[in-house]
């Protein structure tokens, strides 16, 4: 039974998995793209100076993941219980709050430049490494708002069933970013400034991509012009509940802060300069498991919003099995190769050559527990338990990452690469600690609430189905009449799927949830793997036309009778709510 129950769990992973992975090497190329081609033309002082500015992205990453997750969590459960206006005022008063606050963000630093630089780590007695960094800096902070639409607008596009869309604008903006890159630095020489711009140039050209899917009528995903009245408490609210995910860029940007001015005490530009190297090769191999986690987020949130506990745990093996795997090639490929990573990346005097080999191959050694952690976050945030999904991200990115930071920066800086492996390993640890004594459940699912079966493309299955729908209305108080309408509305919806989506198959199946409402309603979830075919679009207009369909009647009666349904092609299935 729980393999029937789990039937669509593989297929919709592996149909959000491709694409995202697609988009994860993109980003990552995008975000490596500065660093290699600036570390080429430039060299160490290229390298230095995008390292420095990382905390720039980190903080950017914070306020834009943070909406971006949240706010796209909320948008799939409303989608997943039917409510559809409530999705897309929810996106767009997130959007709205969200490209108000890039804005202050661009402001700020652009009005006071030298101060946010002193903080990253370099001064004007720096030279040329604050001159490069500076005109990074300043063009990357001006496209802030840039930065908040893409990855924002990314997050809701792939829970409105246009992953391709989302993975393909990613992937076009990020080779727009790379060959500007080669254009604007290697040929034309300008520097930094180059680099930074064919950043932003990189992110329009995403936003382009994104337009037919926001446009297509197909979807539900819309941005209104109107006027939205702001509900300011309700939208930061879902940015701290992404946040609970988010708060590893925060944890990330003190981390490289500390090690930004650790490492240019102890060991100068150079130890700057592999250090980045060292964050911008595990930008692959983060990527590579965000893929799995970004591919496992719709699932986990939509099984969520239906109650289907063991479809969400089904998704999270699958994540973690696809995600360790792909990860697994970068690190063995990063581990064997180290001298082909430091030659791309334009390190080429020995004594940098040699820190940056023995510092990837540490990098190596806690690369997969990382992975682990990545995409168990994603799925406490998508299934409603924030308090784990931070935990991780606390545990990640302060509780250990920080103190073994001051630690080895202050009394064996020659070995400050273990800070990777050593806060990896260790949060795992804790977690797994921490979670199983400790964590208790805030509020607990009623699973006794929740009726959960599949059925093949079998008329002969309904019988029973029906009788075992019964039961658990009588267990739940239901009424005689509206048992009579619930039965009949998993009966007739189901016979309609058969008759019209199966025709001519024999692996059809329907997948049927029921959940008891605490409000005295009957929510009814139903998924098949049917052609695209909604039940409620059979002609139902007028029972005296000639061309009528009798088997109709059922659907019109129910359409008259529930409170409200709702149907959307979702990942290849057919997804249908009603609420009774």
């Amino acid at each position: 039974m729980n393999q029937e129950r789990d039937a669509f769990a593989g297929s919709m992973f592996r149909r959000l998995f491709a694409p995202a992975v697609i988009s994860s090497v993109g980003l990552a190329l995008s975000d490596m793209a500065d660093a290699i081609v600036v570390g080429r033309r430039m060299g160490e002082v290229g390298l230095a100076a995008i390292g420095m500015s990382l905390p720039l992205y980190m903080a950017l990453n914070i306020c834009m993941h943070g909406f971006g997750i949240g706010g796209s969590v909320r948008y799939a459960k409303l989608l997943g219980e039917g409510d559809r206006e409530g999705a897309v005022l929810s996106f767009n008063r997130v959007l709205r709050a969200s490209l108000a606050l890039s804005l202050l963000i661009a402001l700020a630093i652009n009005l006071f430049p030298a101060l946010f630089l002193r903080l990253m780590g370099t001064s004007a007695e720096d030279g040329a490494l604050y001159g490069a960094t500076l005109s990074y800096v300043r063009i990357i902070a001006l496209g802030a708002p840039l930065f908040f639409l893409n990855y924002i607008l990314n997050y809701y596009l792939r829970n409105d069933d246009s992953a391709k869309a989302a993975s393909l604008g990613f992937l076009a903006g990020n080779l727009t970013d790379i060959a500007l890159n080669i254009l604007f630095v290697v040929i034309l020489d300008y520097g930094t400034a180059g680099a930074a711009c064919a950043t932003l140039i990189g992110l329009a050209v995403s936003l382009l991509c994104y337009l037919p899917a926001l446009l297509s009528k197909k979807h539900f995903l819309k941005i209104c012009f109107r006027y939205i009245r702001p509900e300011w408490k309700n939208t930061f609210a879902l940015f701290r509940s992404g946040f609970s995910t988010s708060s590893q860029y925060l944890w990330q940007m003190i981390f490289l802060l500390i090690a930004n001015h650790t490492l240019i005490l102890h060991l100068g530009g150079v130890g700057v300069a592999v250090f980045d190297m060292v964050q911008n090769v595990s930008y692959l191999v983060m990527y590579l498991y965000d893929a799995a986690s970004k591919a496992l987020q719709p699932l986990a949130s939509t099984f969520c919003g239906e109650k289907n506990r063991s479809a969400a745990l089904h998704s999270r093996r699958i994540a973690l099995f696809c995600g360790l795997s792909v990860g697994l090639i970068a690190i063995l490929f990063i581990s064997l190769f180290p001298e082909s990573v430091c030659t791309i990346f334009g390190l080429a005097e020995p004594d940098a050559r040699l820190l940056a080999i023995r510092a990837l191959r540490i990098y190596c050694l806690g690369a997969s527990f990382a992975g682990v952690s990545v995409i168990l976050e994603s799925y406490y945030q998508s299934v409603d338990e924030e308090r784990c999904a931070f935990a991780i991200s606390l545990l990640r990115g302060c509780v250990t990452l920080i103190p073994a930071t001051l630690l080895l920066g202050i009394f064996a800086p020659q070995a400050f690469w273990y800070v990777f492996p050593i806060a990896e390993i260790l949060s795992f640890v804790f977690f797994l600690g921490w979670k199983k004594v400790f964590y208790v459940p805030a509020q607990k699912s009623d699973l006794s609430r929740v009726f959960s079966r599949a059925i093949r493309s079998r008329t002969d299955d309904l019988g029973a189905l029906t009788e075992d729908i019964s039961d658990f209305c009588d267990r739940f108080g239901a009424s005689a009449r509206q048992k009579y309408f619930v039965t009949m509305a998993a009966e007739e919806i189901s016979l309609a799927i058969i008759d019209g989506g199966f025709v001519g198959r024999k692996d059809g199946v329907i997948q049927l949830t029921l959940i008891a409402l605490e409000n005295g309603e009957f929510e009814l979830h139903i998924r098949d793997n049917a052609t695209s075919f909604d039940p409620f679009s059979l002609h139902t207009d007028k029972v005296g036309r000639d061309d009528f369909d009798m088997d109709a009647m059922g659907i019109l009666v129910i359409k008259k009778r529930a409170k409200n349904f709702f149907y959307r092609r979702y990942q290849g299935f057919n997804s249908l709510v009603v609420r009774i």
